[in-house]
């Protein structure tokens, strides 16, 4: 049995095309499983008590570590490796390329600005490419490990040393950059329903509730850019990144986490919105209003009236 992988005990483990997930309509953890012709999802009590599975057992204790492993992916196998997110804190998912470009390019920044004194917003994508290939950048760039060396006291290698940080960094930060880039596909959604609008205007009735949809999609969109924000602020004084450098791998990882598993709730919308064409058609209609139905389910404030 491996500590690092979801080794169960139980027979019941090892059935074909066993898996977990999280059930769409309780939001609980279940295990799919096929006995002959009958698929059933049990609950982690109902599979527990079938199958006396013991409190203190390893199996117990495993089914746990699932509950926490589907916050980071969307199914688990019997046998599957343990979420890095749960073992080491390394993500469990992968990144292009182009969003570490993108984050050695936030960093390189940041680094320019610490010696120059003045703040650089770039955002541009192919900007921050040419900012890192400049070789006045590069020129700046050791300017600014020779001033941060000193700050911290480095003496032999520093150069490399903070090289390997920055690197350090951009690998963490590469993470954030993929979310902002899948988060973007949220705030289209919105650009997408105005376009609904002007399809179907002359149905009210869908234009009512197109426009409580967009309030009710602002208030996720307000939270997720202040998260972002908060990431951005945590390596926006490179200085500080560096001199407290686990604390803010940490802190870029607890932020990782919670995007993640905002994330994989709207997985299922984002797909279908890039696969439906706005249109006039039945097949648009009824995605907005299943998405009508997860933003109300989500996002919708209810007041509690009390009788005096």
């Amino acid at each position: 049995m491996r500590d690092t992988h979801f080794d169960f005990e139980h027979k019941v483990f090892s059935l074909s095309g066993a898996f977990f997930c999280i059930d769409p309509s309780s939001k609980q953890p279940v295990l799919h499983i096929l006995l002959g012709d009958l698929k059933a999802a049990l609950p982690f009590n109902t599979l527990m008590e079938s199958f006396d599975i013991k409190e203190d057992s390893r199996d117990s204790k495993l089914l746990d570590v699932v509950t926490k492993g589907l916050a980071f992916v969307k199914q688990i196998r019997p046998g599957e490796q343990i979420p890095g997110e749960l073992l080491d804190g390394r993500a469990s998912w992968s990144v292009e390329e182009k969003h570490r470009n993108i984050a050695r390019g936030r960093l390189t920044v940041q680094l320019v600005s610490s010696i120059s004194g003045s703040e650089m917003i770039v955002v541009n994508a192919e900007e921050l490419e040419q900012i890192v290939e400049d070789p006045q950048t590069k020129q700046r760039v050791k300017a600014a490990f020779k001033d941060i060396a000193a700050k911290l006291g480095l003496q032999d290698n520093y150069e490399q040393y903070l090289t390997d940080r920055i690197e350090d960094l951009t690998q963490e930060l590469s993470y954030i950059e993929a979310l902002r880039d899948r988060f973007h596909a949220i705030r289209s959604i919105s650009a997408k329903l105005n376009r609904l609008t002007q399809i179907y205007r002359t149905d009210r009735t869908l234009c009512s509730e197109v426009a409580r949809m967009q309030g009710l999609l602002s208030k996720p969109l307000k939270g997720y850019d202040a998260i972002f924000e908060q990431a951005d602020a945590q390596t926006g004084e490179i200085f500080g990144a560096l001199k407290a450098f686990d604390t803010t791998v940490t802190f870029i990882r607890k932020i990782r986490d919670d995007l993640r598993a905002r994330l994989l709730e709207w997985e299922e919308i984002l797909q279908a919105w890039e696969t439906t064409p706005v249109e006039k058609s039945g097949a648009i209609e009824q995605l907005q209003k299943q998405t009508y139905r997860f933003l109300a389910n989500r996002f919708m404030e209810t007041k509690v009236w009390i009788r005096k």
